[in-house]
């Protein structure tokens, strides 16, 4: 990124702690957690095993193709 031309990145991250602990917005904190939350959701899947990965795709497939079901049948089928 351009920033990082002009500043290291251990510079950015004291710069945005600071900015952070002196942030009263509650909607802006609320967005920056949503954020985060969804960028370790993407780390985690970068963790995924190639079998892990091919089952996900696999649900996906299935989701395209309509092969789907309610939640309240699959309950209903197996129980809670």
């Amino acid at each position: 990124m351009v920033i990082f031309k002009v500043m290291s990145i251990e510079a950015a991250k004291l710069e945005l702690i600071e900015w952070l602990t002196k942030l009263d917005n509650e909607r802006m904190l609320e967005a920056l957690l949503f954020y985060k939350k969804n960028h370790e959701s993407v780390s985690e899947a970068e963790d995924l095993t190639p079998a892990q990965k091919a089952k996900v795709y696999k649900g996906l497939d299935d989701i395209q193709a309509g092969r789907v079901m309610e939640s309240s049948e699959v309950w209903k089928k197996y129980g809670r």
